[in-house]
């Protein structure tokens, strides 16, 4: 059995980096403010995001969208926007206090050649958004150089690193693996038993482990007392439930995942000395980007409109579409050959499973070989996200009654952190 360590944006977020879409937006005004306020006051600026009549006299202080546009309004003067997509996703992070990029830009192509009232033709939107993915780009660059430097092993990283490094406990899989396990553990003791049972063979002539297990759960019902003690919390004494290799799924651009890769620090037994673990950046990473170019765009064959837009026989409208640009390099095909290589268990870190990655969740999850998913959810003073993370996974599985049994209820999973 192997496990997946799957990553996703809150991952970096529980590690304190600023990686979120609205730290970016922050970022990007902040680089625009300070652009418009070192022009010549009372002249027009104009950049390729957006343009100002007149640059103000005096300014509020600070560098953000909110000191640009009151600076602006105090002489009577507003925003006009030279790229289109950065209006829509500033405005809705405004309203919402939170904007998801690639769902927006997905939103905005389908109402290219949807509606008659779009803000945008399919070349301008991909050209807008083109911008915003080097600025993406350059910014995560420099969030990595110096947030993941200066990191070291902390409480936090000593929680997650014991649960990535944490043996299989059965109650998480699938009734079919769980039965599965139950029939090659008794296959190993069954000739015993019938040996003891029949006068034939003496328990003390056994080996030790196999005289622990049959000790532990009797003559009678002997297979129904081992199914029950492989899920009890103590299966871990008399089993080996590590997982054979390791594979961190690191979907975002940030390599975070580097904090984990010394198995000493969450291996106090040596238990994983000679276990694999490697890693893929599926989305492509800011550290690697000629070898590993970022993908950044919309994921989902799923959905109903993506059909329509193949229909149109256009390709401008493929340009960022993942599944089309995971062809570039040879992450998903050694993905493909990890999921095909034999029973996994999945761990989800910070990932929310929405519909940007909707295909490539659908592959992992409904694979005949996925037999558990585990989340690790968030929790506030209030609540946490467990529900919103399961609902959304609802939407990468077409099979619900595989779903329900291939995903860990909440009794059973934890905070990430």
């Amino acid at each position: 059995m192997n496990r997946i360590i799957l990553i996703g944006n809150g991952f970096d977020l529980s590690h304190n980096f600023p990686t979120g879409y609205h730290n970016f937006l922050d970022y990007l005004w902040e680089k625009i403010c300070k652009e418009v306020q070192a022009a010549s006051f009372d002249t027009k600026f104009s950049n390729k995001y957006i343009s100002v009549s007149r640059v103000p006299r005096q300014w509020i202080p600070g560098h953000s969208y909110d000191v640009l546009v009151k600076s602006l309004n105090y002489i009577g003067k507003q925003i006009s926007y030279n790229n289109k997509f950065l209006e829509i996703i500033t405005n809705h992070k405004n309203l919402k206090n939170w904007v998801d990029i690639e769902n927006e830009y997905y939103i905005l192509l389908k109402e290219t050649f949807k509606s008659e009232k779009s803000k945008f033709t399919i070349e301008d939107l991909n050209r807008d958004f083109e911008n915003i993915k080097i600025e993406l780009k350059e910014y995560l660059l420099n969030v990595e150089k110096e947030y993941l430097e200066k990191l070291i092993t902390t409480g936090i990283t000593n929680n997650i690193g014991s649960k990535i490094y944490a043996p299989f406990r059965l109650r998480d899989f699938s009734e079919n693996s769980i039965n599965e396990k139950t029939n090659i553990e008794y296959a190993k003791l069954k000739p015993i038993i019938d040996d003891i049972e029949h006068n034939n063979f003496s328990l003390s002539d056994a080996e030790e482990l196999q005289q622990k297990i049959i000790s532990r759960i009797g003559l009678k019902d002997s297979k129904q007392q081992l199914r029950k003690l492989l899920l009890s919390d103590s299966a871990v004494n008399y089993f080996d439930l590590l997982p054979e290799s390791i594979l961190f799924l690191n979907f975002n651009y940030t390599s975070t995942e580097k904090l984990y890769l010394n198995k000493n620090d969450y291996d106090n037994f040596g238990s994983y000395r000679d276990k694999r673990v490697d890693i893929i950046h599926i989305h492509g990473s800011v550290d690697d980007s000629h070898l590993n170019p970022i993908i950044f765009g919309f994921g989902d064959e799923l959905d109903d409109d993506y059909k329509e837009i193949e229909k149109l026989e256009n390709n401008v409208y493929l340009d960022n579409i993942k599944s089309i640009k995971y062809l570039e390099t040879e992450n998903y095909k050694n993905l493909l050959q990890f999921i095909n290589s034999g029973k996994y268990q999945i761990l989800l870190f910070g990932h929310s499973c929405g519909t940007s990655d909707r295909t490539l969740l659908n592959t992992l999850f409904e694979n005949d070989n996925c037999d558990s998913i585990k989340t690790f959810f968030y929790e506030w003073s209030n609540g946490n996200n467990y529900s919103d993370i399961i609902r959304n996974i609802s939407r990468n599985f077409n099979n619900k009654a595989v779903m329900r049994d291939k995903v860990v209820n909440k009794k059973y999973c934890e905070n990430i952190s």
